[in-house]
Formats: C-alpha cells, sequence, structure tokens
C-alpha cells in the first residue's frame, strides 16, 4: 500500500501493525511503540478515517480495547491498463535487464499510448 506523506509516528504505527499479520491490540500498541495511549488514539483515527487501518471491538476478560489490522489494498489491476493502441507494454513479458529511460521498446509503447489517446 502507497501512503500519502505521512508523519513518523504514523508510519511506525503502519510498519508495527504491518509486521503483526494477525492484528494488535490497541492497548498494547501505544506500550510497544513506546508512545502515550492518547497520540496512539490520535494516530490511528487518521489512519482508520484515511482508510489504511481498520479497527475492530475487542473484548475479554476485563480488557475493552481494539483489535487493529491493516487494510488490505485491492490488488486487481484494469487490463485495459496493459494496453496502448491494442497492444500490450512491452515489460510484462520482457527478459531484458535494461534502464527503463533508455528502453526502445517501451518508448515505442508510449508513443503508442500518447497517439491512441491522441486519436
Amino acid at each position: 500500500m502507497t501512503l500519502p506523506q505521512t508523519s513518523d509516528s504514523e508510519t511506525a504505527v503502519i510498519a508495527h501493525i504491518q509486521s503483526k499479520p494477525e492484528g494488535v491490540l490497541q492497548s498494547d500498541l501505544w506500550k510497544e511503540l513506546g508512545v502515550d495511549s492518547r497520540t496512539c488514539s490520535r494516530v490511528l483515527k487518521k489512519l482508520e478515517e484515511g482508510g489504511y487501518i481498520k479497527r475492530e471491538k475487542y473484548r475479554k476478560a476485563s480488557i475493552r480495547t481494539y483489535l487493529v489490522r491493516i487494510v488490505k489494498a485491492d490488488k486487481t489491476i484494469d487490463p485495459m491498463l496493459l494496453l496502448a493502441g491494442g497492444v500490450i507494454v512491452p515489460c510484462v513479458a520482457c527478459e531484458e535487464e535494461c534502464n527503463v529511460e533508455h528502453c526502445k521498446m517501451l518508448e515505442d509503447w508510449v508513443y503508442e499510448l500518447v497517439f491512441s489517446e491522441v486519436e
């Protein structure tokens, strides 16, 4: 997942949550990160509103907190994005080790894309 500009605290929270695929309890998260609970709550609220994490109510014995997990990005790609003028992007099946800034096949494909958009 690509994030817009984030503060260091948001980046640290995201990295920590990503390292725990099963999720992490919010009551443990702030302790593990060494920040106060209020700061952690604010960062989590901002990340949740941005759609980067999800918080689920968690209750066990006398513990009432949230289970925090990363939201998985939708990885489906529109196949039409790989086409230009009916030609698939050459990088899909390319076995060359090239610098994309100097790749003739990619350059031709981009020109085809530009000209097909103009028409």
